[in-house]
């Protein structure tokens, strides 16, 4: 056949249009670089409560859950037992303080601290509902709609400053590590510290599973 057919011509052009089609609309490389990872994280710990966001840690990717631990529509504080029996149960870890400030410093949405006044009633149910509900009206100040299951405005979003972290210690550990709740200026208020006894909690404490092993280079490397 020669090129002087009719079709041949028409078909050239087509296959031309295609090819620029495909170069115009491929997404950047940062987008797929993010999605990618993201659904590393996801299909990796498909166990998880939270659909669990990258964040570059150590010249890699870590997987961590966008907010804290949740129960009942509530982020609820645990004790040092029961924090280690959720992320164990999840294949996951507690973070340490460097995770924490990757955490905050790769923060969607950073919440100023609401520190409560600190009397008897700071352990009971009735405060962590009060203060999570404070957190809620916080978000809605900046625009963001937690919804009834706190997560309906909020996908893809990394939430940070709410609260102190259980941080990783020792699992047969008498005391409980506690680290962050940031201020605004990036500094925390929580020092590292081991004061409280590893059954003690209040309604500043939150536990955020992390990923045991964060992606660099095409592996998984535990950390």
């Amino acid at each position: 056949m020669l090129w002087s057919d009719k079709k041949y011509p028409f078909l050239f052009i087509g296959l031309l249009f295609f090819a620029v089609s495909i170069i115009v609309c491929s997404p950047e490389p940062t987008q797929g670089i993010y999605y990618l990872e993201d659904n590393l994280c996801n299909e990796r710990y498909s166990e998880a409560e939270q659909s669990l966001l990258p964040i570059p840690f150590r010249g890699g990717q870590l997987c961590v859950y966008p907010d804290y631990h949740i129960s009942s529509g509530i982020r609820t504080p645990l004790d040092l037992g029961d924090a280690f029996t959720l992320v164990n149960r999840l294949g996951l870890r507690l973070p340490t303080p460097e995770v924490v400030d990757s955490i905050y410093v790769h923060a969607d949405i950073k919440i100023a601290p609401i520190p409560m006044p600190p009397t008897s009633e700071m352990t009971t149910v009735a405060y962590y509902v009060r203060h999570d509900s404070l957190i809620n009206a916080q978000l809605r100040g900046l625009g963001f709609d937690p919804g009834p299951s706190l997560r309906e405005g909020l996908k893809a979003k990394l939430i940070a400053g709410h609260k102190k972290d259980v941080v990783y210690i020792n699992p047969n550990s008498t005391k409980v590590a506690i680290y962050g709740w940031h201020r605004l200026n990036g500094n925390p208020i929580q020092p590292y510290s081991t004061v409280h006894h590893s059954g003690y909690y209040d309604y500043s404490h939150g536990v955020r599973p992390v990923s045991p092993e964060y992606f660099k280079d095409g592996s998984w490397i535990v950390w």
